[in-house]
């Protein structure tokens, strides 16, 4: 077959393939980057809980663990742009919101509640109306569980996916990479300024660096950008290294301006998630082994445990008090990330069981 870049096929059989085959190499990505996000959480988690008895090299070690973890929401999101911006995938207000943001919305809802009975539960408190009804304003208002911003983002993003699709649909090859540099420079770079309390009057009218990475997903995909193998091996190296790098430096010096340096709009994040995204974006079935069998399974239980992973955390960084920095260190560390994972996965698979629950999770 004849191939247009690195390992990928012409276009208009990625589009067949995007819309009616699977993508094992979307597979294995989703399910790293449920692994990463788990190891964020845990890391994160257990220096804010015993940060004030570690040691600067622990705290140091814990934070560029954490901040080399976040290209995994980026890379979901570029997943989504170059599946569902694909030209072939024909999605309907009827589909978009009767199944993309119903199942966003359910899983919210449902999962957000879950939160409060458990708060509720293991902070003691009286179980009431009120109780509930404060679980519902937390839902609304997004105050409630940290880590569900990301239905949030995932709903904004499909109310406005019938625009992005015709950008991205009737948008050139120069086009599509004039759209990818304007949001790169106003949103990621020009930002940079604000650490030296410099602030530029110029500003384009969107507010966050997500639309990005829905395009930049798409493409990567499509052939728009190619970066080819070695170049996307140089990006997510160079970005994670650096990300490293001035993670100690901003511990070490105690420079709180520093932390823009790994959200989600840093520059050396974007170079992080678009270098692993596009070596993932390689990887084909043939040598299906038994770890690539359990990744193909991990990433359709991956939103579940997304999900679900945090209850199992707070329950045992902060009710059970368990310690992993003075309870085994990097072993206990381990330990912990492999049984949140392995718990969270086998609780989402006793809930896909479920018809009522197998359409959020």
């Amino acid at each position: 077959m004849e191939k247009n870049r690195a390992g990928h096929a012409p276009k208009d059989q990625e589009t067949v393939k995007a819309v009616s085959g699977h993508i094992y190499g979307f597979s294995y990505l989703r399910a790293v980057a449920c692994v990463a996000i788990i190891i964020l959480h845990v890391a994160y988690s257990a220096a804010l809980m015993f940060g004030g008895s570690i040691t600067q090299t622990q705290n140091i070690v814990s934070m560029i663990v954490v901040n080399c973890m976040m290209w995994a929401v980026p890379c979901f999101i570029m997943v989504t742009g170059a599946l569902l911006l694909n030209k072939a995938r024909k999605i309907t207000y009827r589909k978009l919101f009767g199944q993309y943001i119903l199942r966003v919305f359910g899983a919210l809802v449902f999962f957000g509640m879950v939160f409060r009975i458990f708060d509720m539960v293991m902070d003691k408190e009286l179980i009431s109306l009120l109780g509930f009804l404060k679980g519902f304003y937390e839902i609304f208002t997004g105050t409630g569980w940290s880590h569900l911003w990301y239905l949030y983002l995932l709903i904004g993003l499909y109310l406005l996916l019938p625009f992005y699709k015709k950008i991205a649909a009737h948008s050139g090859t120069n086009e599509m990479k004039y759209l990818l540099a304007v949001y790169l420079i106003f949103l990621s770079l020009l930002p940079l300024l604000q650490m030296g309390n410099v602030y530029t009057g110029f500003y384009i009218h969107v507010s966050t660096i997500y639309p990005f990475y829905l395009f930049c997903g798409y493409a990567v995909y499509s052939g728009i950008i190619k970066p080819g193998k070695a170049l996307s091996a140089a990006l997510a190296a160079i970005g994670t290294v650096c990300i490293a790098a001035l993670t100690a430096v901003r511990w070490i010096g105690d420079y709180a301006v520093m932390e823009q340096l790994w959200g989600y709009s840093s520059i050396f994040v974007i170079l992080q998630a678009v270098g692993i995204f596009s070596l993932f974006l390689d990887m084909k079935e043939e040598g299906f082994t038994f770890f690539k069998k359990i990744l193909t399974r991990l990433d359709q239980c991956s939103f579940g445990v997304y999900l679900i992973h945090m209850l199992f955390v707070r329950l045992i960084i902060r009710y059970m008090q368990f310690n992993p920095y003075t309870n085994g260190g990097i072993l206990a560390f381990i330990g912990l990330i492999l049984g949140v994972l392995l718990i969270s996965w086998l609780v989402t698979w006793v809930l896909r069981k479920i018809p009522a629950l197998k359409k959020i999770v």
